[in-house]
């Protein structure tokens, strides 16, 4: 009992997408009647048609069946031989069943799709599209890429500019657009383009695409420079109004807990000297406090007689203390002024030297008996840079006192002059903390040099 099989040939060429028929012989070699069915193997069912699906035969009779044979158009299906075998399934003996065997020669063909992506692109230099090619044949491809300007506005740069691209897979390439020329402003221009994709074995296709030039000075400039320019006005207004203030204010309590310490600091030094304060007599041992016994020497200088009358200007005798607590001996280094001998506008300068640094120096400027000076400027020079404080007085009463620190040249201008009457002493008092340098070297290292330079009137006052 069972069946034979066989095809009136042994091969079948056959293009994907296509058809090809061939004839099966189905004979029944069993001795009952028997109805068979047909099963191919090796390629997918719907490869496979045969025609008619079933066939009844008597004992030791045979019929033919069409079997046609349709591989899709795809790149799945395989290029070239591929072999195949149709079973004949017997119902009444299914041991009998018998498989018949068919070569199939699957034709070569090519299919493949490109897309540009974006298809329109943007810039003011340049535009950026990914150029994507599929391959839907069976077959390998090697495409070649160009880019074509009909109106040559544009610059092309494709990479790679060519891929190879297996049957079902893609590949990327990049393709960079770039004007020819460039403008500054108006209106977006839109330049259209193709890019050809060209394969030896296929027909070439074209993509299109778009570059849109934007001009190199955008729209929104202007606006954000407007923008940027109200918000500087507010924040200078802000600062004027709010910042500005606070900051000064901070600046200021600052300064004035600073210049509290060192004017303290000053104080104590004055002290420590014996220097009396305003409306005070000077302590009758010159002692400062300090633990030594200090041995102080005063220099009075009496300038030479005139034609006119003149009054000597002397180095006020004050008693001086040594700052340390060891035992020391310190003398006032002064330059002493001319005499005031003219009447009218009339000028003066009064310079102290401390060549060791850290004593109180003081010098004075005798008014002329008979005479009146009103001071309507005075100039506070700190020319080496040190550390102090500069006292202005009028007769023991302090009128001015400035810290070194603060300054090299500090002038001052009044309306309403300080008055000194004749027989009254300008005084200046200096006391050094530490020694500055001027550049070019014009003081010893370690020296304290400072001065007060007076401008006014000197008038003659009735008897």
């Amino acid at each position: 009992m069972g069946a034979s099989a066989s095809f009136d040939q042994s091969s079948l060429s056959v293009e994907p997408g296509g058809q090809a028929e061939v004839r099966l012989r189905v004979r029944n070699t069993g001795a009952v009647v028997d109805s068979f069915t047909f099963e191919p193997v090796g390629v997918p069912a719907g490869w496979v048609t045969i025609t008619p699906a079933e066939v009844r035969l008597f004992p030791e009779t045979e019929e033919y069946v069409t079997v046609t044979v349709t591989p899709p158009r795809s790149s799945e299906t395989p290029l070239g031989e591929l072999t195949f075998a149709l079973r004949v399934i017997s119902a009444e003996d299914a041991d009998g069943s018998v498989a018949e065997e068919l070569r199939l020669m699957i034709a070569e063909f090519g299919q493949q799709g490109g897309e540009l992506h974006p298809k329109t692109s943007t810039g003011r230099t340049k535009g950026d599209h990914e150029l994507a090619v599929d391959n839907h044949g069976n077959t390998k491809i090697s495409p070649e890429f160009a880019g074509i300007d009909v109106d040559n506005l544009l610059t092309f740069e494709i990479k790679p500019p060519t891929v190879t691209v297996e049957p079902g897979t893609a590949a990327i390439a990049v393709v960079t657009v770039k004007p020819r020329k460039r403008f500054w402003r108006g209106k977006p221009k839109t330049l259209p383009f193709q890019v050809s994709v060209t394969d030896g074995e296929n027909e070439p296709y074209l993509l299109d695409g778009n570059f849109v030039q934007q001009p190199m000075v955008p729209k929104w400039l202007w606006k954000a420079l407007l923008a940027l320019l109200l918000l500087l006005l507010l924040f200078w207004l802000l600062w004027q109004t709010l910042l500005k203030p606070t900051v000064e204010s901070a600046a200021r309590d600052s300064v004035e807990e600073i210049v509290a310490e060192e004017v303290e600091a000053i104080d104590e030094r004055l002290d420590a000297a014996g220097i009396p304060e305003v409306g005070e007599a000077p302590p009758a041992d010159g002692g400062g406090g300090g633990g030594g016994e200090a041995t102080t020497t005063t220099t009075t200088t009496t300038a030479a007689p005139a034609t006119t009358t003149t009054i000597p200007v002397v180095v006020t005798p004050t008693t001086v203390a040594a700052v340390d607590t060891g035992s020391t001996t310190s003398s006032t280094t002064s330059t002493v002024p001319a005499p005031i001998e003219t009447f009218g506008p009339v000028d003066f300068r009064l310079e102290l030297t401390d060549p060791e640094g850290g004593d109180a120096r003081s010098i004075s400027q005798p008014v002329p008996a008979g005479t009146r000076l009103e001071v309507t400027d005075i100039v506070f020079q700190n020319p080496t840079g040190a550390l102090g404080a500069l006292i202005v007085q009028r007769n023991g009463q302090k009128l001015f006192e400035v810290q070194m620190a603060n300054f090299r040249d500090l002038d001052y201008h009044f309306v309403a002059p300080y008055v000194f009457e004749g027989g009254e002493n300008v005084e200046v008092l200096m006391l050094c903390l530490e020694a500055g340098q001027l550049e070019p070297k014009l003081a010893a290292d370690g020296e304290c040099r400072a001065a007060v330079s007076f401008a006014g009137f000197n008038i003659t006052v009735a008897p």
